[in-house]
């Protein structure tokens, strides 16, 4: 998606306003909005005739709808009325009366109740794929918080929270001069009070077909011509990662860094997130991709380990001390936490939930 449509895509989000459909149920026997619209033109109408035509249906099936609904609720609905000055037609009883009476109360509490709710999760996290988001977003709902995910790429979910559109980018981009982790990100945009707070480690490595039938073993034989890798987008840790990797190579070799680029085969496909590049490995339509251990583990592929990397997260100075921000610190520094995370191949250690201004 490009950045453009995605940004829209966001604007609308945060407009939506819930829209409710209520339906009344009686032991099991249920009855619609659509039922009590019916009642309602039949008792503007007096005919079932006119309330065919304002709601477009036809008669036959208006009548038998309005028959399947008496008999559903074993009581009678309407009468029909013969003779009078418009020839005659149709008068509502007490019973259907009584019941749009009643979903006109319920439905006037359920507004009355939903008119000021926004449909704004509490805490809002944009970045890279990862499940250890996910885990956390689930022990967040136990405590009572909703939190929403989208993974949109360590870079994009940096821009995103610099515009306002999210309480946490999830990131895991190396320095191309030191090695490190997602340190530079807060330095590079120190004006901007940006706040790094400490995550976990993930194992990452090459993703293959089961027995690695390719013997891929280190980022050189991805330059073989009977190699096809599944890269994962730009913007994207694990895409900054591969170029990280190349640039040694590119020095090692003294072969310009866009000639290794070009040698590479499926070095310019572009996946959006983990699974989608190992399914290409998974269906034979690629040989290679990057990622981490627990998509490699959920696909029964192959995984041989590069290095281990850290993931973190980053949020605005004015968010840190929030409830939902302290929250999710407090989640990620849980031993619940920490032991589900160990099953995924995530691993926790001491300043995990360390703030870094």
């Amino acid at each position: 998606m490009e950045e453009r449509d995605l940004e829209k895509t966001l604007k609308l989000l945060s407009q939506l306003k819930p829209v409710i459909s209520i339906r009344l149920v009686f032991d099991e026997r249920v009855v619609s909005e659509e039922d009590i619209h019916l009642l309602e033109t039949l008792a503007d109408t007096g005919s079932l005739k006119e309330a065919s035509k304002k709601l477009g249906v036809d008669y036959k099936t208006l009548w038998l709808r309005l028959k399947k609904i008496e008999q559903l609720l074993g009581v009678r609905l309407a009468d029909k009325k013969r003779g009078g000055v418009r020839g005659g037609g149709f008068e509502l009883t007490f019973a259907a009366e009584a019941l749009m009476e009643r979903y006109r109360v319920v439905a006037s509490m359920l507004e009355k109740t939903l008119k000021n709710v926004q449909l704004k999760p509490d805490l809002i996290i944009y970045g890279s794929d990862c499940p250890g988001i996910e885990l956390a977003g689930r022990l967040l709902a136990e405590k009572g918080l909703s939190a929403e995910y989208l993974r949109v790429g360590s870079q994009m979910g940096l821009e995103l929270l610099l515009k306002g559109y999210s309480h946490l980018a999830g990131v895991h981009v190396i320095d191309p001069e030191t090695g490190e982790y997602n340190l530079h990100l807060i330095k590079k945009n120190n004006g901007k009070d940006l706040v790094l707070i400490r995550g976990y480690w993930r194992e990452m490595g090459f993703i293959v077909a089961p027995g690695n039938p390719k013997n891929i073993f280190s980022p050189e034989d991805l330059l073989r011509r009977d190699v096809v890798l599944a890269n994962r987008n730009k913007g994207s840790g694990t895409h900054i990662l591969l170029n990280y990797l190349l640039k040694k190579l590119s020095r090692e070799y003294g072969i310009p860094l866009h000639a290794i680029h070009s040698r590479i085969k499926g070095y310019d496909s572009s996946y959006v997130s983990h699974r989608e590049a190992a399914l290409r490995v998974l269906n034979g339509k690629a040989d290679v991709t990057i990622g981490p251990l627990w998509t490699a583990k959920s696909l029964g592929l192959d995984f041989i380990p590069i290095t281990r990397e850290r993931f973190d997260f980053i949020t605005l100075g004015s968010h840190v001390n929030s409830h939902p921000v302290k929250m999710f610190i407090e989640v990620i520094r849980s031993k619940d936490f920490s032991d589900a995370a160990l099953r995924l191949g995530i691993f926790t250690d001491y300043d995990t939930g360390k703030i870094i201004k």
